[in-house]
């Protein structure tokens, strides 16, 4: 700490607080919740899906063999695809990623793999979610490209609103296995907490789309 510069603070905390009032930070907010939120969601739940969905099966999966894939594959996307951020724009790419997660989404609830009745949906189920985690990667290349332009007149904002999204988004292991939980206490399955993510993943996309993506649109990023 002894070469530690200080740095002032140019804004006082009610200063600060002006982001609130922007529109744009709370649908920054939504799709960055779609993005790094499901992320950092499924990171935590992934394991327990395993063992609580299939771990009732004979030849039921070890979850910490698989823990690690999702992360480091979702991890390698987001690194991959900040290159192409750059260059593409990334509300193409938060587009992308939201079609991405909504197929992979009611694929796993149309396929049954989310309440199963067997080992042999497993390997199904496993690459669906490791597909999911790849798209959220791309997200969280595109949205981290998209805050500072949509947000380009006031970099002072774009710093908050970069720090409230990134803080909001964090707590997705909580929401996810806090849901999840509940949902299959209720349920004995996991089906409801994924149409809701489909619901949700639907509605953060059509709200990236509509406005920084489409031609014409209020803020294109």
């Amino acid at each position: 700490w002894i070469y530690l510069r200080r740095i002032p603070v140019k804004a006082s905390f009610k200063e600060q607080l002006d982001i609130f009032r922007n529109k744009h930070t709370w649908f920054c907010t939504i799709t960055y919740m779609m993005t790094f939120g499901t992320f950092a969601g499924l990171s935590a739940a992934f394991p327990l899906l395993i063992k609580i969905l299939y771990g009732g099966f004979e030849g039921a999966p070890d979850p910490l063999v698989y823990a690690f894939y999702g992360p480091l594959i979702g991890s390698a996307s987001r690194i991959l695809f900040g290159f192409v951020a750059d260059k593409t724009g990334g509300a193409i790419l938060t587009t992308i990623t939201g079609i991405g997660l909504a197929i992979g989404v009611t694929l796993l609830i149309t396929m049954g793999l989310v309440a199963p009745t067997g080992m042999e949906q497993f390997p199904m189920f496993v690459t669906i979610i490791l597909v999911l985690f790849f798209f959220t990667g791309i997200g969280n290349a595109a949205t981290f490209r998209q805050f500072p332009i949509i947000f380009g007149h006031n970099p002072r904002q774009a710093a908050g609103v970069i720090g409230w999204t990134a803080a909001i988004a964090a707590y997705g292991p909580f929401i996810f296995a806090t849901i999840i939980g509940t949902v299959i206490s209720a349920t004995g399955n996991a089906k409801v907490f994924f149409v809701g993510l489909l619901v949700f993943v639907l509605f953060a996309t059509i709200v990236n789309w509509y406005y920084y993506n489409r031609r014409g649109c209020e803020k294109p990023s």
